[in-house]
């Protein structure tokens, strides 16, 4: 690369990197919050804090590295048009290709960073991540006997244990499951107890009963049992195959998941969700390097120009990117969602990259930025009245 490249990339890589530090420490945060709860409740250890603030690095990553990049790139962009460096180097002759290759440098690398942690990273923090839950929902059992009341252990899932008996033996195990859309589930047991099995906590259930109830059309079914087993870690059957969650496995096991597995057999569109995430979410680091360079990687001699044509930047990488949590929320039901997931951030890419590559860049309608301006002169000039109006009726 020449001087000038590696003096933009460096500049840029800089600036993604703190953004994507901040943004992380800051998502990182209201996501452990949301879980503390349960660990506090349990009295875990400073470790377990830590563990979980861990474990939740990878999936916060791969959500905001594309808006780390959006703001190193725009913002790197914007700040060399204020310098009136963008002018120096079309000055100079230097084609558009010299300040595109560092934006494309740096928007492939973090598109593998996103593509790498997506498929083998997260997923083994988020089997880490509920094993620390898990571990926290087992000594819950415990406070909620001490309680005596319910427990929430986690969203729609709730316990309440009615006394201790010898041996560790709970004695009146209610737990109420409704976090599967369309059924809930009710378990009662005269009597229970947690016991390890490897890396996994099981809870044993015995003589009880366990009540299903469709909510679609109110139909409930009750199964007898004399001894039912439940992985603390998902709260669903343990035996047979895993009983890990979709977004705990490995992407070579939701490509070819086994037929016993629960979830494949229970809410297999959970798999299919996954899959789209993972395949897709890739592509937004280079959609938004593309865009960000298309609007302002050419000298604006109008300083408003400029900045709305951040803004358009920012409102279409907002657009693009709620469709995407939106389609792949909608892809394991939705033919069309799971094929528009890969379609929008390809077209946005394919798109852009063609106006890159062809020297051609977008901005706003002069007649559109011309209306901005009065409207922004006007409302500036009535604060400047309203407050030397202020000014004025105060010194009275």
């Amino acid at each position: 690369m020449k001087q000038i490249e590696r003096y933009i990339l460096r500049r840029m890589a800089s600036l993604t990197f703190w953004s994507l530090t901040a943004a992380t420490l800051l998502v990182m945060t209201t996501q452990v919050l949301i879980r503390v709860d349960v660990l506090t409740t349990t009295g875990q250890a400073f470790g377990a804090f830590m563990m979980l603030a861990g474990t939740l690095v990878p999936s916060v990553v791969s959500i905001v590295a594309p808006f780390a990049l959006l703001i190193g790139v725009g913002q790197v962009l914007s700040g060399m048009n204020a310098d009136s460096e963008l002018v120096v180097i079309e000055a100079a002759g230097v084609r558009p290709v010299t300040v595109l290759k560092p934006v494309l440098v740096l928007s492939v690398a973090v598109s593998i960073l996103v593509l790498l942690v997506a498929n083998f990273v997260e997923p083994w923090s988020n089997r880490k991540l509920y094993d620390v839950l898990a571990q926290a929902q087992s000594d819950l059992f415990s406070v909620a006997v001490r309680s005596g009341t319910f427990m929430q252990l986690e969203d729609g899932l709730y316990v309440q244990v009615n006394e201790k008996l010898p041996g560790g033996v709970l004695g009146g195990i209610f737990l109420s499951d409704t976090r599967t859309k369309g059924t809930e589930a009710i378990y009662y047991a005269k009597s229970g107890v947690i016991k390890s099995n490897g890396d996994t906590d099981i809870l044993f259930l015995m003589d009880g009963e366990l009540q299903q109830r469709d909510l679609s059309n109110d139909q409930i079914s009750i199964v007898t049992f004399t001894s039912y087993a439940l992985d603390m870690a998902a709260f669903v059957p343990a035996g047979g195959s895993s009983a890990r969650r979709p977004k705990e496995q490995p992407t070579s096991y939701l490509l070819n998941p086994p037929k016993d597995d629960y979830f494949f057999k229970e809410v297999p569109f959970l798999f299919k969700e996954e899959l789209v995430q993972r395949f897709a979410s890739w592509m937004y680091p280079l959609a938004f390097g593309l865009i960000s360079f298309t609007f302002l990687g050419k000298a604006r001699s109008n300083r408003h120009e400029q900045f709305q044509n951040g803004a358009i930047v920012a409102g279409l990488a907002l657009t693009a990117r709620g469709f995407g949590f939106y389609s792949g929320d909608e892809a394991g039901t939705n033919v069309v969602m799971e094929l528009l997931s890969y379609a929008v951030p390809a077209g946005f890419i394919v798109v852009f990259g063609l106006l890159a590559l062809t020297g051609k860049s977008l901005t706003i309608p002069r007649a559109w930025a011309r209306f901005n301006e009065r409207m922004l002169e006007t409302i500036n000039s009535r604060v400047v009245r309203w407050r030397g109006g202020s000014s004025g009726g105060q010194s009275a």
